[in-house]
């Protein structure tokens, strides 16, 4: 018995798979049409699935509840990002007067905003993502930044930096447990299928797999390096 997502999701690997196999043994006709005198100017064959209808039964055993995602408490946040804020001060070499108020700015801007979404996570549960955390910490940390005059003291590149690591540390911290979809358990294999297929266990399923082509494209970047992508064919 496996999840109904890991059967079609072997489906799709399966033709990938199927693909490169394919793709394989048309390299390998290549190399001998080329070496062939009667062969190098025809055209090279390759066989391609554009799309694949399968239809299987299988059974759904059973079912797994979805579970939603659960905030950190405010206090194991705060612990990690204040400890976040110092590194980063010292990394990034801040020197000024008006560090010692960021500070105490941060800590309540960053204190205030953990509280409302602990509420609104009490009230509507699986509402609150670890974006919404890391996006109220760094609404907390720009503030705090502006309302202390720290700007005037750093350089862009600097708070760019900070911001950055705030919102790493922010996200890596921010979920005490992730949330989890609704899952089915099904049978595929066909002689469990046969043991287990009832009219109302069984189901028919009718699955058309579309298969779309990406190759290698590379470019120089910004940077003067090489940088190579993935697209459509």
């Amino acid at each position: 018995m496996a999840e109904l997502s890991e059967v079609l999701g072997a489906l799709m690997v399966s033709l990938v798979h199927a693909r490169r196999m394919a793709d394989e043994e048309t390299a390998a006709v290549a190399e001998y049409y080329k070496d062939h005198p009667l062969l190098e100017g025809m055209s090279l064959p390759r066989v391609r699935v554009p799309e694949l209808t399968i239809s299987m039964p299988v059974t759904i055993d059973d079912h797994i509840a979805a579970s939603d995602a659960k905030i950190d408490s405010t206090t194991n946040i705060l612990r990690a990002v204040s400890s976040q804020l110092s590194s980063s001060v010292r990394n990034e070499k801040i020197e000024s007067r008006n560090v010692a108020a960021f500070r105490n700015s941060f800590n309540s801007e960053a204190k205030t905003a953990l509280n409302k979404l602990t509420i609104l996570q009490k009230k509507n549960p699986g509402r609150v993502s670890k974006e919404a955390v890391v996006r109220a910490v760094d609404d907390a940390l720009q503030t705090s930044i502006k309302n202390s005059n720290l700007s005037a003291d750093i350089s862009n590149d600097q708070k760019m930096q900070l911001t950055q690591a705030m919102r790493h540390t922010v996200s890596s911290v921010a979920l005490k447990e992730s949330s989890a979809p609704l899952s089915l358990k099904a049978s595929a294999v066909t002689s469990a299928v046969k043991e287990k297929s009832t009219k109302e266990s069984s189901v028919h399923l009718s699955i058309t797999l579309r298969e779309e082509g990406l190759e290698w494209s590379t470019a120089q970047g910004d940077n003067g390096g090489i940088q190579s992508r993935l697209q459509p064919e």
